[in-house]
């Protein structure tokens, strides 16, 4: 076996232009393993392969262009690609058109490039412990559907996705890939934030997810741990910050969910007896609805959360309650009651019940009517004519009477110009339908 200073001592370094070779191309036919192709400032219209483990270093300027066509680097070797601008891949889905596609590359890394005009920005398949970092990826200027995903992993274990900034691209993507760790990326303006199923004892810290039609998704999955995240601005009819379907063992804490249409989405999580997910010390704040669940999800533990000015703090689809969660701890804006032993929790439970919440979540055609003048009646109704009394949809028996962090308030709240035209709106919706919208509801109850 020759050993390691026998390699480092017969790695070289090979230049590419200034004297070097010509085209990155006819370097890396030249390299050796363990080779560095230094790459000079210039613009090198090429598709590279990269077959053995060289380091390819971009210096300031260098810029690899495939004018539009195809993959621009394909790489099946543990390659080490920095520095570089990569630009113009092909458009075309099905061939996987992308920056750099990756296949059975096990150590790959890929670090500090900008990827401008791709389709996929870095596609990686079968390949164990790949590093990306550092890199700023974005996509193609077409519409959503057309475009590819920034970041995808396919059966890739134990790899690392941090400090990169992915825009205007398709979703981040991680499938069939166990043991990752993303970390502090910031993506934003495509679809999914996270496209994630079948892939377990995964972590997601201190990454943002703004301006997406769908912060995060987990599908089919456990061990998943949540610490630290930003989820805004996923808005639309399919706007959820953070979304979970059959998946268990989840642990979401100290994260923040603001300016969503839905903070947090459940169905069928967990589907095992006896295991819980956990959702504690969030910050769940200014969204349509707080938390979503189906009437069947049960077993998720709510621990010291705050709930800020969401429009509805929970609702189950289809109507019925969540009381088969675990609710506790929680500060909730809504709350009204007193602390009179001075112990920081309210002295009675928090009981969320309102009418015009089950009718919400049974007539999907009342929406636009929610926070109107109509509804509120509705609900003082309820007070007066006990017939009309919902079933609780939750109790928290332990209520928190303060936020538990000002500090994170300040930074979430919406603007006033919205928050006013968004109740302006509201308001005239319920003048026009009040009539033709609630009589048949009301026709239902009786």
């Amino acid at each position: 076996m020759i050993a390691a200073t026998t390699l480092l001592a017969q790695a070289a370094a090979v230049v590419v232009g200034a004297g070097g070779f010509e085209s990155i191309t006819a370097a890396l036919a030249a390299a050796r393993a363990g080779d560095t192709v230094r790459v000079t400032a210039g613009n090198y219209h090429e598709h590279l392969m990269i077959d053995r483990a060289v380091t390819l270093l971009g210096e300031p300027g260098a810029v690899i262009d495939g004018d539009g066509r195809g993959v621009v680097l394909y790489v099946t070797a543990p390659a080490v690609i920095s520095g570089f601008t990569i630009r113009g891949s092909g458009a075309n889905q099905a061939r996987e058109d992308a920056g750099i596609l990756a296949e059975r590359s096990g150590g790959l890394r890929v670090e500090h490039n900008t990827f401008e005009d791709v389709l996929f920005g870095v596609y990686v398949k079968q390949s164990d412990s790949v590093i990306i970092r550092g890199n700023t990826i974005g996509g193609k200027n077409v519409a959503i559907p057309l475009r590819g995903d920034g970041i995808r992993l396919w059966y890739s274990h134990n790899g690392s996705i941090e400090d990169n900034v992915v825009q205007r691209t398709r979703d981040v993507v991680i499938w069939f890939s166990n043991g990752t760790r993303v970390r502090r990326n910031m993506v934003r303006d495509g679809r999914y934030g996270l496209h994630y199923m079948y892939s377990n004892r995964n972590s997601f810290e201190e990454n943002q997810f703004i301006g997406n039609h769908v912060g995060a998704f987990i599908m089919y999955s456990s061990d998943i741990h949540f610490r630290g995240n930003l989820f805004a601005d996923a808005r639309g009819t399919t706007g959820r910050g953070l979304g979970f379907k059959d998946s268990e063992n989840i642990v979401a804490e100290q994260n923040v969910l603001v300016k969503n249409a839905v903070g947090i989405s459940i169905d069928n999580s967990p589907h095992t007896q006896g295991v819980h997910n956990q959702f504690r010390d969030n910050l769940i704040a200014y969204n349509d609805v707080a938390v979503v669940m189906l009437p069947s999800v049960h077993s998720n533990i709510f621990l010291g959360n705050d709930f800020v000015d969401n429009m509805r703090p929970v609702t189950v689809s289809g109507g019925g309650t969540a009381l088969a969660n675990d609710w506790r701890g929680n500060y909730w804006s809504e709350y009204a009651g007193f602390d009179a032993d001075d112990d920081g929790h309210g002295d009675s439970p928090f009981v969320y019940e309102r009418l015009s919440d089950d009718l919400l979540a049974r007539h999907d055609d009342l929406l636009m009517l929610n926070l109107s003048p109509a509804l509120e009646l509705v609900n003082t109704l309820t007070r007066v004519l006990p017939f009309l009394t919902p079933k609780p949809v939750i109790i928290d028996s332990f209520p928190r009477l303060t936020i538990s962090d000002a500090r994170r308030i300040s930074t979430a709240a919406p603007s006033s110009r919205h928050t006013a035209a968004f109740g302006f709106l509201l308001v005239c919706a319920a003048a026009v339908t009040l009539v033709t919208r609630l009589r048949r509801p009301f026709r239902r109850l009786g």
